[in-house]
């Protein structure tokens, strides 16, 4: 028998027609509250135009346990299945063992890496003195070979793309993209 998953690593589903089905919810028989597929385990399968639902709700207010068995359709409309749940269960594992399923999503919350920002961070090109050598141009905009700010020099480093960086203290992005790093002032004995 096919292993029970939360109804919810199934979603979204889009049927052939382009309507999608995000998330699925059922009142509780016994309190009325409203259970979200996060709160059903058990099986979904997407037979052409149909998705069926075969699972067991656990209500969060009341703790009830209840059968799930349902055909939610192109047009979103949700049809009960008149089987005792475990009947229509083994007939979905019967009918869908043979054609290939949209494989449960494990759900990962991932932080976005946040840049290391321990160098300068100017977005207004217009606050820094820019020198008239031009390297070249990154996501258009010109590269100028060194820049001067708040009486530093800072020479051309690296581009890179938009959020992916990593700054030092002697690093200054500029306009998002652009990495300088600042100069070794040059003492004479």
């Amino acid at each position: 028998m096919a292993r029970q998953h939360p109804i919810s690593s199934y979603l979204p589903v889009s049927f052939p027609n382009g309507n999608r089905v995000r998330r699925f919810g059922k009142h509780c028989p016994r309190c009325h509250a409203m259970v979200g597929c996060e709160h059903m385990s058990g099986l979904a399968s997407l037979q052409q135009d149909k998705l069926f639902l075969a699972a067991q709700g656990h209500c969060p207010a009341c703790h009830h346990r209840f059968p799930i068995a349902c055909v939610i359709t192109d047009d979103k409309r949700v049809h009960r299945v008149l089987l005792p749940l475990w009947v229509y269960r083994l007939w979905l594992n019967m009918a869908t063992r043979n054609t290939p399923q949209p494989v449960p999503q494990e759900k990962w919350e991932l932080e976005e890496a946040s840049p290391a920002t321990t160098g300068f961070i100017v977005n207004d090109v217009a606050s820094v003195t820019c020198s008239e050598e031009i390297l070249g141009r990154f996501h258009n905009q010109p590269i100028s070979a060194w820049i001067e700010y708040e009486g530093r020099r800072f020479q051309f480093e690296r581009a890179a793309p938009p959020g992916q960086f990593a700054l030092n203290e002697q690093e200054l992005l500029l306009a998002g993209t652009l990495i300088y790093r600042q100069q070794e002032i040059a003492t004479t004995a």
